[in-house]
């Protein structure tokens, strides 16, 4: 009764700015708005650079303070040493090799004559000194900055009030590998990397049609990222273009760095958790895409692309299908789709059949199940979370680990956890064999954003089993069915081919028939151009020669 109380814990004051940060962040205010004068005295605007030299220095080091990579090197003009000028880059992505090369060719005298006294003559000899493509001026100090920081270097000379933008860029980036996620054994083996550039290059180095085109806008108000729309002109519906195009340039965020970022905002359907487009880092598959009237989106810094739009059968698709023969290619697809069927259904089948309908089973086979589970303590939907949860574990666990150790940890970790598991009596020896299976039938899809949502439909049928048994895994499946027959992507069904049924798109879905036989593009995609090859001919009779030649 007579024990203090504490006082209630209250959060502790943010710390208080000190003498030397307000002299720092006075220092800095002054220095932005000395630059701002400058500006503003010698144009009257502040938007617009003025000419001079030494504003624009104050400019820039008042924008940046005293950041270690913004780089400003005083010049003095070989064609007129009484001019200044200033190269201003982001060093680490400016090339060395090359800006050496521009700052010699100004500052030596013998490169340009005497061009002393007016802006224009400045601006001649300037322009006589710099490389012939990629330079470009201009005023506007928005525009400047973001050059600058795309990795452009910016040239200012006194007296002259635009400034060059000079393309010297090198930007950081490892070389164009293999593809990681998406391993094929045949065809092409090269992938994306994070320069937008050198994508948009692999891009146009397989498609040689001045047709192909390329939109860029830039999202992130402090990233400032570009992204790119990539398009057939002639081939691709235009329709398609303009709403991808508006709905990329209304996307209003802070900052953009990955794809995944950009997606939600194109398709319609941020809730659901089936994917509405189809992600690769596969130049081959993107140019696939593309000639099938399609359009795909590539973000600055993310070597991953998407293509929309897409229907389910896109994602149970690779690029290795059109590589092997027709029957190979086919075989291939059954076996994913039996396996995604496997997955789903085989486990939540076992629950509903031995735990809530055994009288749907023969009763010798309901016994010898029996027996086997008579020291297992816990029902079969708890051995089904048990070991589904020691999978998932081991998954990412071998996903985060160096890749040596993650194959020890997926084959020696699953060995050893589930003979463990079974001598404790945990689970019994048929649960590990079908939950190994169900997993197994789940990653065979080859797009990993389907995998994950099958996964999630795959513990829905669990429940469903459970609780309901067979009619619950009936009614899951139906309400599956209905639901994905509403989705649909800038007008194409989800589930096309299939609903609604578009025979002529049969020979590539389930089965992939032979190439000379697969003429048209898909329907759902509505191109302007439908025909893909035309009717296969005939082969003609050719006389063979003897080969060896007339001997007598």
């Amino acid at each position: 009764m007579g024990r203090n109380r504490r006082a209630p814990h209250s959060p502790s004051p943010p710390p208080q700015p000190t003498v030397r940060d307000m002299q720092g962040s006075a220092s800095r205010l002054a220095e932005r708005l000395n630059a701002y004068l400058a500006d503003l005295a010698a144009r009257g605007e502040l938007g617009r650079a003025t000419g001079s030299v030494d504003a624009a220095q104050a400019r820039i080091r008042s924008l940046f303070g005293m950041s270690p990579d913004i780089e400003l090197r005083q010049l003095r003009l070989g064609f007129d040493p009484a001019r200044p000028a200033l190269l201003v880059y982001v060093d680490g992505m400016t090339g060395q090799d090359m800006l050496a090369a521009t700052i010699a060719r100004l500052q030596d005298p013998a490169k340009a004559p005497l061009a002393e006294g007016s802006a224009e003559a400045a601006v001649a000899a300037v322009q006589s000194l710099l490389p012939m493509g990629g330079v470009q001026r201009d005023d506007r100090w928005q525009a400047l900055l973001t050059q600058l920081l795309s990795g452009t270097t910016l040239l200012f000379v006194e007296g002259v009030e635009a400034a060059w933008m000079l393309d010297a860029t090198e930007l950081p980036a490892r070389a164009a590998g293999r593809p990681q996620s998406e391993v094929s054994i045949k065809g092409p083996q090269e992938a994306f990397n994070e320069v937008l550039l050198t994508n948009l290059a692999q891009i146009r180095h397989r498609i040689h049609d001045p047709r192909l085109e390329f939109e860029t806008c830039t999202l992130g108000s402090y990233t400032r990222t570009t992204v790119a729309l990539a398009y057939v002109r002639g081939l691709t519906n235009p329709d398609l273009v303009t709403t991808v195009l508006h709905r990329l340039q209304a996307i209003d965020r802070d900052y953009v760095q990955y794809a995944s970022e950009v997606s939600p905002y194109l398709h319609g359907h941020p809730r659901t958790m089936f994917p509405m487009v189809r992600g690769t880092e596969r130049v081959d598959w993107v140019v696939r895409d593309l000639m099938n009237g399609k359009v795909a989106v590539l973000v600055d810094s993310d070597p991953f692309a998407f293509t929309m739009p897409v229907s389910v059968m896109d994602f149970f698709q690779t690029t290795q299908d059109y590589v092997f023969s027709a029957w190979e290619a086919s075989l291939v697809r059954i076996v994913r789709l039996l396996g995604v069927f496997v997955g789903l259904y085989l486990m939540p089948l076992y629950i509903a059949l031995f735990s809530v309908n055994p009288e749907l089973v023969p009763t010798k086979l309901v016994l010898t199940v029996a027996g086997a589970r008579q020291h297992i303590p816990f029902p079969p939907v708890m051995e089904v979370a048990i070991m589904w949860i020691i999978i998932e574990l081991l998954r990412e666990a071998a996903n985060r680990l160096p890749q040596p150790l993650s194959t020890t940890l997926g084959t020696v970790g699953a060995v050893v956890v589930g003979t463990a598991i079974v001598k404790a009596a945990i689970v019994d020896p048929i649960m590990i064999v079908l939950v190994t299976l169900s997993a197994i039938g789940l990653y065979t899809i080859p797009a990993y954003e389907m995998g994950a949502a099958l996964r999630w439909m795959f513990w829905i049928m669990v429940v469903g089993a459970s609780v309901l048994g067979v009619y619950g895994i009936l009614l899951v499946s139906v309400a599956l069915i209905g639901y994905l027959s509403a989705l649909e992507t800038f007008g194409v069904p989800y589930l096309a081919p299939f609903a609604p049924l578009i025979p002529n798109q049969f020979g590539d879905s389930l089965i992939r028939v032979p190439l000379p036989w697969l003429q048209r593009r898909p329907v759902t995609n509505r191109t302007l151009d439908p025909w893909k090859s035309a009717p296969p001919k005939a082969p003609q009779p050719v006389e063979i020669k003897n080969l060896q030649g007339d001997r007598s």
